[in-house]
């Protein structure tokens, strides 16, 4: 649902000068058959040894990521942590959290 969200708010999401990808503990191949399944405009990357999931904090005790979003400045600071992702409007609520944090939009 989540990935399917972000799809559709793509041209939404474009406008901003940023780049966003979503990132999953599961293996390289799995990632791409998802993403192709759902259309997915945006790279899925793959964190199989949950190595930066586990750095970020957002491995489960059970070994899957939680839904959380990074905002990460052009310097690499992190701006701004979405905890409360809602699956059904994450492409909506991202371009929301850009708006918010004054994110340029790209030059027509």
């Amino acid at each position: 649902m989540q990935c399917k969200a972000l799809r559709d708010s793509a041209e939404e999401i474009s406008a901003f000068d940023v780049a966003y990808f979503m990132a999953s503990v599961d293996e390289p191949e799995t990632n791409r058959d998802f993403a192709e399944q759902n259309g997915a405009s945006f790279p899925i990357l793959s964190d199989a040894d949950r190595t930066v999931s586990t750095a970020y904090g957002v491995l489960s005790e059970r070994g899957f990521a939680k839904r959380w979003t990074y905002f990460i400045d052009p310097e690499g600071v992190i701006v701004r942590v979405d905890r409360e992702v809602d699956a059904s409007s994450a492409g909506a609520d991202l371009v929301n959290h850009l708006e918010a944090l004054g994110v340029p939009r790209k030059e027509q």
